[in-house]
This record gives C-alpha cells, structure tokens and sequence, in this order.
C-alpha cells in the first residue's frame, strides 16, 4: 500500500516509538501528540491535511436490508484502511410511514453531518405496497400509492445527493415469495426512476441473486467461488455471504466514483 494511504492510527503508531527514541515523555501529552504526528507525516511527505483525506467514507442508509449491506461493506473492506463505512440504518422503517423513522425529513441532517461522504440507499422490505384488488395489482391504486412513495425517495435521494459526493440506491433483492416478488419489483422500479431522475446512481440487486431461469434461488457463489447459502431463511434477507456478494457489487461504482483503482488481489 502506497505510504501515503497511512491511516491515523499508524502514525500514532509512529508517533509513539518517536516518544520513546527521543525521550519526550515529560512534554505536555496534547502537545506532545500534535508536534509527533506532524513529524511522522512530514516523513513520510504528508501533510495533516492529507493525512485526513485518506479516510473515503461509506454513508448507509436504509431498513434492514441496509444494515445487512453494511456489515458486507467492512467486511469486504476490511484489509482497506483507507475506508470507513458509516451506517446509519434503522430496522423496521421503510420511506412510506414516518412512524418509526421520518427518513424524508432527516435525510438532509444526516447527509450534512457526514458531508462528502459516499451514500448508500437500499429500502423496500417493510414498504410492501397495498395496490392489490382480488389478488392482482390495480393500476389505479398502484398510481395513487406511489405519488406520495415517489415523492419520498426523491426526497431523500435530493437531500442526499446536495450534502454526500455521490448516491448509489440499491435495489431490493428477489424475493422467494412470488407475489411479494412482484411487489418488490413494482418497488424496485419506483427506485430507480426517481432515483435517477434526482442524480443517483442505480444498482439492481435483483439479478445478482436469481438462477440461470431468472428465479429465485437461495444459493449461489460466495466471493471465494464456492457455492454456499446466500440467502435467510424468511426468503427475503441475505446471509452474512450474500451481503459480502451485493457488498462486492457495489464497490467497482463507489471507487469509479472517487477515481481509486481496485486493490491488486
């Protein structure tokens, strides 16, 4: 890893054996701390500036599905030190009911609080709509729910895309359910037509987790290419795998968007 990507902690590291060399134990501990970092980064051609700058953060926001994301994200990136994911998901809220979290409304202080960071968007499972009449989906109700859905991704993908340096909306995953399926679907293309339409980028998941058929399956290659159980067992959520499997389709967008290179294997 080029120096320059060196994390605050390893030039604590350094720091701490510069203490021991040249006998600064008795310097006031603040000051002491600042004057070695200085040195450690000026070493190593770095400025404090810099130094932060290393850190490219990973912004999730979402239900379930997203805190699932994130665990894959700092799994897959754990031998990256230079990112740092930050999730910030709520489980059992979804964009249609403000009940348990009013994601519209917030959007725009979380986006603010982690400025410049990389947002995550991935919702849909507790959003299942109610646009059915005798069984099958009815246009008319399918068009009144979703002016107000509509109207609350763009809010919060807006309000994302203002405060974050980029927004990647993932969408949700088959399902083994075949009418619940087909509400995610009718969700999934909410997400990306509003979602687009606001400035962020569109990630299908629903591929990612189907057979040769187009269908859902529980099984499927794990990132060491064996074949191993990628989806729970309520037929809606993934596995630790399958999370590290979408984790390591989201990444190629979120380093093309900074400009850095995937890390040699």
């Amino acid at each position: 890893m080029d120096h320059r990507l060196l994390l605050k902690h390893d030039v604590c590291k350094l720091a701490l054996v510069f203490s021991s060399v040249i006998g600064w134990s008795c310097v006031n501990i603040p000051r002491r701390d600042a004057l070695l970092v200085a040195a450690a980064c000026a070493i190593f051609g770095m400025s404090g500036a810099q130094a932060a700058e290393t850190i490219n953060r990973i912004l999730v926001v979402g239900d379930s599905q997203a805190q699932g994301l994130a665990g894959g994200l700092q799994r897959v990136l754990l031998r990256e030190r230079e990112w740092r994911v930050i999730d910030r998901s709520h489980i059992s809220t979804g964009l249609y009911s403000p009940v348990k979290f009013d994601w519209p409304a917030s959007a725009a202080g979380i986006a603010e609080k982690e400025h410049g960071a990389l947002a995550v968007v991935m919702f849909g499972a507790n959003d299942r709509p109610n646009i059915r009449t005798k069984g099958a989906i009815d246009p008319q109700r399918a068009v009144a729910w979703a002016a107000p859905y509509c109207a609350h991704i763009r809010a919060v993908a807006s309000a994302l895309k203002r405060g974050c340096a980029g927004v990647v909306w993932v969408g949700h995953p088959i399902v083994r359910d075949p009418v619940y399926a087909e509400d995610m679907a009718f969700l999934n293309s909410l997400f990306e037509s509003e979602a687009i339409a606001s400035g962020a980028q569109w990630l299908p998941s629903w591929p990612i987790f189907t057979d040769k058929d187009g269908q859902y399956t529980a099984h499927g290659k794990a990132l060491d290419g064996h074949l191993e159980r990628l989806r729970a067992d309520d037929g809606v959520h993934l596995t630790a795998a399958g999370y590290d499997v979408l984790a390591n389709a989201l990444m190629p967008i979120l380093r093309a968007d900074l400009g850095i290179p995937a890390p040699r294997p």
